[in-house]
């Protein structure tokens, strides 16, 4: 990404919120940066301390949790226009608790958390921003609890297909597996069942 891409990308996402005509001098502003990944590489692993988020502009990146057993368990899928990164971890200056691996190719913004919340402290749209922010995660987060400690399997694939339909052509159906805690026989057979159960197959 040349700087002017790198620009118009930035301004392009800080209009999309509703950020105009900040302060060149920010050190949010000034200290983000252009981020190039191929398929299969990571922006974090477990383990890492650092306070920096992404911006996902182009491509599709999943945030994972590793068991001591090595299995890997899906959290969520991140997409373009939207933010990762390990958020409590930045807050508390702790450890990644997951890892963020590139399932496409990706082009993204890096930003520092600590930035972003002394701008937010000195500017009230980067405050409203920050705010939004941490409502849609908690959001996001509050919704897939529910899906996955209140449905069976079948209504959870449901709810992927009504909330996240695009995951279907863009992941294996392991991966799709592991995010709404089933194991791969078990979807085979629900899908199976959906397509069965469509007009066209009868």
């Amino acid at each position: 990404m040349s700087a002017a891409d790198f620009n118009t990308t930035r301004n392009q996402w800080l209009h999309r919120w509703g950020l105009h005509d900040l302060p060149a001098d920010l050190p949010w502003l000034a200290r983000m940066a252009p981020v190039n990944c191929d398929a299969g590489e990571f922006l974090i692993h477990a383990g890492d301390v650092s306070d920096t988020l992404y911006v996902v502009n182009t491509g599709l990146v999943r945030l994972f949790y590793t068991t001591p057993e090595g299995r890997e368990r899906n959290k969520s899928f991140i997409r373009a226009g939207q933010i990762a990164g390990p958020v409590s971890a930045a807050i508390s200056g702790g450890a990644a608790p997951f890892s963020i691996e590139c399932l496409e190719p990706v082009e993204a913004i890096s930003f520092h958390l600590n930035d972003l919340l002394d701008a937010a402290d000195q500017n009230l749209q980067i405050a409203r921003l920050y705010r939004v922010f941490l409502t849609e995660a908690f959001l996001r987060n509050q919704q897939r609890e529910a899906v996955l400690l209140t449905c069976n399997a079948e209504e959870r694939y449901q709810w992927l297909l009504a909330n996240e339909p695009d995951l279907s052509d863009r992941v294996t159906q392991g991966h799709i597996a592991s995010y709404l805690g089933i194991d791969a026989v078990s979807l085979s057979r629900i899908k199976r069942k959906l397509r069965d159960a469509t007009p066209e197959h009868h």
